[in-house]
């Protein structure tokens, strides 16, 4: 049987989430609430082909990340993937106003239809705006906006909420109060089942479950919790070492594309591509959460399926989960369909400060990462580095902060290295002097018994010597070891 392929993908997914009111404790809910109605409106999209083209779970070769990769016969009715394409487009206009977009493309082969997908997305409600050619007006002009909702400040306000966490009456426009309303339902309720229930997104039911039944799927994502309240932001921030910042983490797996059509190409039956799929969706939105629940609790999910994740955390403990998190991909997804390999960043952020800027942080840290040869690298604390030097980068900064913490350096010393790791300057052998005067004139002398932090920070001080002359990635991966013990011995838990 021949087929022919459809490629669908969201656009404005990051800025449709993070586009919510800054102030106040529920923060969190909104971002978690926008994060997954995005996801209900890819599921949405992907119901209404495989119910429009008879495709069942077995013709959905990839899904995740706000794209999906379908066959369908190859006898399917091209009027009939235009009128789709339009429909889709019209429903997302009329229930969020523009703020996204959904493209779909399609063709002979997966290659053929992403490459006419990524052709439609640079005409974006093309089929709705210019339905013959000319311009729509009356699609151009949106209804007075009156009192504008206080959470996203883009649609109308139609109701006063009183806010769980808060004091003061919050007006809401329609998704708004949608997103509010799943957003209280995800804390309870783990799957998540198609076609019928009380939830309405793209004119398709959907029923958030608390057991899984037949038909339905997991979706729960791991929210930390103190008793049976889930914890805000600032919560989180106050339960970081030393200075009171949060991490934002933002993690996909690399050349993502390139690997699809690779094993696309070796498998003309596309079994291993859609086992593929699956597998890298299993191990973000399950095997991680799974993980989080269990050894990293403070974790707090905006996002997670597909190939990628966005979390927040108290930022020592994202700095740990982060290498957990590549030496588990290697073990699974890489270790079964690699080469892959997984980049990520992480960007710190006071608590005060609206998380989306972090995000967008985060955001530029992880295509700083990407760019560099081989990819597959962390960006965080100022500097890059690769995997395999993450537990090491990590564990020198948690020993200099104890060598502080015990008394045998002063912290001040901490500052004078940095500067000098982060200065640049063509007379390297000065810059190596400065170095070793500092520790000679802060370090006492070795003496028996003296606590380990010492040391190990002694060693630490004397093996960066040897490489300020001309390793600039050692160098950078200091700093960043400094910069963590500056963090985690910073006493005053204000936010600057």
């Amino acid at each position: 049987m021949s087929f022919h392929y459809l490629a669908g993908d969201l656009s404005g997914i990051q800025r449709f989430v993070l586009q919510v009111r800054s102030t106040g404790k529920a923060q969190a809910k909104r971002l978690r609430a926008r994060s997954f109605l995005l996801e209900l409106v890819e599921l949405a999209a992907l119901w209404h082909v495989e119910q429009r083209f008879s495709a069942s779970g077995d013709d959905v070769l990839v899904r995740g990340g706000g794209g999906f990769l379908v066959r369908v016969s190859a006898d399917a009715d091209p009027g009939a993937l235009e009128r789709l394409s339009t429909d889709l487009q019209r429903r997302l206009w009329e229930e969020f106003g523009g703020e996204i977009q959904f493209a779909l493309g399609w063709g002979a082969t997966p290659t053929d239809a992403r490459a006419d997908l990524e052709h439609r997305k640079r005409q974006p409600g093309r089929a709705l705006l210019q339905p013959n050619g000319s311009w729509d007006a009356s699609q151009l002009t949106r209804p007075t906006l009156g009192e504008p909702c206080e959470v996203c400040g883009r649609s109308p306000g139609l109701e006063d909420v009183r806010e769980d966490d808060e004091d003061r009456i919050v007006r809401h426009c329609r998704n708004c109060l949608r997103a509010r309303r799943i957003g209280a339902e995800l804390t309870r309720r783990q799957w998540l089942r198609m076609g019928r229930g009380e939830i309405r997104v793209l004119d398709v039911l959907c029923e958030l479950l608390e057991e899984q039944q037949e038909g339905a799927w997991r979706v729960g994502r791991w929210i930390p919790r103190a008793g049976n309240m889930p914890l805000t932001f600032e919560e989180l921030a106050h339960r970081s070492r030393g200075d009171s910042r949060l991490a934002v983490l933002k993690a996909d797996v690399d050349d993502m594309g390139i690997r699809v059509g690779e094993i696309a190409g070796d498998d003309p039956s596309f079994g291993r591509l859609r086992s593929f799929s699956r597998a890298l969706q299993r191990f973000f939105a399950e095997q991680m959460q799974d993980a989080a629940e269990q050894r990293w609790p403070l974790i707090y999910t905006l996002y997670a399926g597909g190939d990628d994740l966005l979390l927040v955390a108290p930022w020592q403990v994202m700095l740990d989960f982060a290498g957990a998190l590549a030496q588990e991909f290697r073990r699974g997804p890489a270790r079964e369909y690699g080469p892959l390999t997984l980049s990520a960043g992480i960007a710190l952020s006071p608590y005060r400060v609206p998380i989306r800027h972090a995000v967008e942080r985060a955001e530029m840290l992880l295509e700083s990462a990407k760019r560099q040869p081989g990819k597959n690298r962390c960006g965080a604390l100022g500097s890059q580095w690769s995997w395999d030097r993450h537990r090491e980068v990590i564990d020198h900064g948690k020993r200099i902060a104890a060598a502080v913490e015990s008394g045998g350096i002063p912290r001040s010393l901490l500052h004078r290295l940095l500067q000098l790791a982060v200065v640049t300057t063509r007379d390297s052998q000065l810059r190596t002097a400065r170095w070793v005067y500092q520790i000679g004139r802060n370090i006492p002398r070795q003496r028996h018994g003296e606590p380990p932090a010492m040391t190990d920070f002694r060693r630490w001080a004397g093996g960066v010597v040897g490489c300020l002359d001309d390793d600039a990635q050692r160098v950078g991966e200091a700093a960043a070891s400094l910069r963590y013990a500056l963090l985690a011995t910073r006493t005053s838990r204000r936010t600057p």
